[in-house]
């Protein structure tokens, strides 16, 4: 199975990117959805080494495709903490099942942290959700 981005692209709204002073949240002036990223071959660092767990992982179908899903799939520490980032616009659509059974099954499994993020703020998933924010 092979997957592309297509004209999903809402990592290019939600991820940071230091190199380009685009800020979380706010579309890249590179992107647009008729042609993808403008400088995909010239792409900074930061862009290059973002893994969208969508493309990487075969078990997730299309319903988990971020255009679809409303939301993009990233791990830090090895994998032990994934982080959903949620579209400001539609910051409850991990709510949505099969997302919110799936995403909770994942953190309570051992070892594994889910942090749900909107902007800044967000939620540990677990028994009792914890409020979090980023710095």
């Amino acid at each position: 199975m092979s997957k592309s981005c297509g004209d999903c692209g809402l990592c290019c709204k939600l991820m940071g990117v230091t190199a380009l002073n685009k800020p979380a949240g706010k579309w890249c002036r590179h992107f647009s959805k008729s042609r993808g990223c403008a400088v995909y071959e010239d792409r900074p660092d930061d862009c290059r080494v973002f893994n969208c767990l969508w493309l990487l992982t075969e078990a997730l179908d299309d319903d988990w495709k971020p255009s679809q899903a409303g939301f993009v799939l990233h791990s830090e520490q090895g994998g032990a903490r994934l982080i959903v980032e949620c579209d400001a616009t539609r910051p409850h659509d991990w709510r949505r099942e099969p997302y919110q059974a799936t995403l909770r099954r994942w953190a309570a499994a051992p070892g594994q942290e889910v942090l749900v993020f909107a902007g800044t703020r967000g939620i540990r998933l677990g028994p009792t959700d914890t409020p979090v924010r980023r710095a």
